[in-house]
């Protein structure tokens, strides 16, 4: 590949090229990989960057960088007959050298596949949920995932095996030779904060206690179901078609357990005594009607 310092001005011709030749010698061991139109950016979004307008000293919140993504039928290409893929692959990857690029390619190429298949790999709830399909899917391009789900990714965080290392030498080589250019991000902490490098969490003891989940109907249906049945993933109500979540941790209360105490009885009055009589309680405001927030999609 050319040298970069040659060609001025030409840095993201270089890059695409990278990404479409990685993408390429995928195509050779896996036939049914449908082309792909690359494309490339931040994988950090700006909002997670910013600090809240209403405060400038609050700290930046943190970053959750996307490795990639394949979105189907996005592009319309005037020689193709049918629209293609956008495959995203972000500069933070681009940065952290051939090994990385080879992995999310891969893991796109995935999706690919399901798709060209019309297999469902990931939640129709949330996207970021992926399925046992895609676990599969995953193996026969080379990729090893999970041995178990884990939140909020479900079987997406696949390792790059010695077997397809091996396999893709040369293509590792020619991309880390490349030198491309990288983004680096905000801080050195943004990979660090990303969820595909966090070790998967220990799975939560419930004590066989059920906690009350619920969705996003109007009035929200709801029932009750232990921590173990959720962390194997996500459960969609098949109205809104939303995931049943959890409401804030700290204010659940295990549904087979009482959310109220009952009132103490008043202990009977001594022989001779007089009896003081309870104040009435005071009238209750009138109910308010409630209008549904439209959350959107």
């Amino acid at each position: 590949m050319a040298d970069p310092k040659a060609e001025p001005g030409r840095e993201g011709t270089r890059l695409i090229s990278a990404l479409e030749k990685c993408w390429t010698e995928i195509q050779k061991h896996h036939p049914a990989v449908p082309p792909v139109v690359f494309i490339t950016g931040t994988g950090v979004p700006r909002r997670q960057v910013e600090k809240p307008a209403t405060s400038t000293d609050a700290p930046a919140r943190r970053h959750y960088v996307t490795r990639g993504h394949h979105w189907a039928d996005r592009w319309v290409v005037a020689d193709q007959e049918g629209r293609l893929a956008e495959l995203f692959v972000a500069g933070e990857t681009i940065r952290d050298g051939g090994e990385a690029i080879l992995q999310t390619e891969l893991h796109e190429a995935a999706h690919a596949l399901a798709h060209v298949r019309g297999i469902r790999d990931t939640s129709p709830g949330d996207p970021r949920w992926h399925r046992k399909e895609f676990a599969q899917l995953a193996r026969e391009v080379g990729l090893e995932p999970p041995r178990r789900s884990s939140r909020p990714l479900g079987f997406s965080n696949c390792t790059l095996p010695e077997k397809t290392r091996k396999k893709y030498a040369s293509v590792i080589r020619r991309l880390d030779a490349a030198a491309l250019p990288g983004l680096r991000g905000h801080d050195q902490d943004a990979a660090a904060d990303d969820p595909a490098n966090t070790p998967e969490p220990p799975p939560r003891s419930n004590n066989g206690k059920r906690y009350k989940v619920s969705c996003e109907c109007d009035p929200p249906r709801g029932f009750p179901v232990t921590l173990k049945v959720l962390d194997e993933g996500p459960i969609l109500c098949g109205i809104c078609e939303t995931e049943f979540t959890l409401p804030e941790e700290n204010d659940q209360d295990p549904a087979d357990e009482p959310t109220t105490t009952p009132e103490a009885e008043p202990a009977p009055a001594a022989a001779g005594t007089a009896t003081t009589l309870p104040e009435p309680r005071p009238a209750e405001p009138e109910p308010t009607t409630a209008f549904p927030l439209d959350k959107g999609r």
